[in-house]
């Protein structure tokens, strides 16, 4: 045995067990401080409800983070995980339009924890004021109708709505659109849609922050049947010594119910007199359109040549 204690192995042998029992002694009893960082600890913003009262908004979509370094002993850090710290911004008073930085507070569960460091100091907000603007409704019509009819008339529930919302963004919009899809139909319709907002390079603005009043319209379209007739011109105080004749084209195409469209084969003007005409002349006469018949593109006159009769 006593050999065995003069051997080199003895000794460094008794080494490590005076450098173990010092080990346990200074990281076990003593416990001393040390310093563990924790990454990427999402920020909060608190208060936004009262930034919303005074008629403010916070316009920053993106989450950011802060990097801790938290200092304490071995055994309360080993209490802890990530997700237990908590970092928080306060908009409280920040009552104004722009780009600001706003510090960024840390709470850690266990009081006996205390923070060195974090990374970044504050974070960069953007606060906006919030405006009211009305707009006029634009009806979009989408995709054609079943052939042989036509789309005569659109009309919106509403032709003025309310939008709510930032005033940078709301200044970027131009127009609010509310679009109806009259693919194969035959008949008219009606539908309720969303209202969407285009800026002036016509892409699509949307964001959580915009409300609209209303948020949906109410679309009717009337859809009507398409149908080409001759026209008529008809004469007063007419001697017989006179021929009208519609130029340039005898024929005009007109929208109706198909109901009522079958039951017309020609359309009158309305009558022109052809007292105090003496040589050839042409006018423009008004179109006597039936009840439920309108011309294609709203045409409602056509133009009349009156000639002097050639003999046979």
């Amino acid at each position: 045995m006593r050999d065995f204690l003069k051997s080199d192995i003895a000794s460094r042998v008794i080494a490590l067990a005076i450098a173990i029992i010092l080990w346990i002694y200074v990281v076990i009893l003593l416990d001393p401080p040390i310093d563990i960082v924790f990454n990427d600890i999402p920020v909060l913003y608190t208060n936004t409800v009262d930034l919303t009262k005074e008629g403010y908004v916070l316009t920053n979509e993106k989450t950011e983070t802060v990097s801790v370094k938290v200092r304490g002993s071995r055994t309360m850090l080993a209490k802890i995980n990530k997700s237990e710290i908590s970092a928080f911004a306060d908009l409280n008073g920040y009552f104004q339009t722009g780009t600001i930085t706003v510090p960024i507070s840390v709470g850690l569960p266990i009081g006996e924890l205390s923070i060195i460091e974090k990374k970044p100091y504050g974070v960069n907000v953007t606060i906006d004021k919030i405006i009211s603007q009305s707009f006029p409704v634009t009806v979009e019509i989408t995709g054609t109708p079943e052939p042989g009819f036509e789309v005569y008339e659109s009309i919106a529930s509403q032709r003025i709505i309310e939008l709510k919302g930032p005033s940078e963004l709301i200044a970027s919009i131009e127009k609010a659109v509310v679009s109806i899809d009259v693919t194969g139909v035959s008949d008219d319709i009606m539908v309720t849609r969303p209202l969407v907002f285009y800026n002036t390079n016509q892409n699509v603005v949307s964001s959580r922050h915009l409300t609209s009043v209303p948020e949906t319209i109410e679309i009717r379209s009337e859809v009507l049947q398409r149908k080409t007739d001759l026209v008529k011109a008809k004469l007063t105080d007419d001697n017989g010594g006179f021929v009208a004749n519609v130029i340039p084209s005898n024929q005009i195409t007109v929208l109706g119910k198909p109901n009522v469209l079958e039951q017309i084969n020609f359309v009158d003007t309305n009558p022109i007199s052809l007292s105090g005409i003496t040589s050839d002349t042409k006018v423009v006469a008004k179109l006597d359109l039936p009840k439920g018949i309108v011309g294609l593109g709203n045409i409602s006159e056509v133009t009349v040549e009156i000639k002097h009769k050639t003999g046979d």
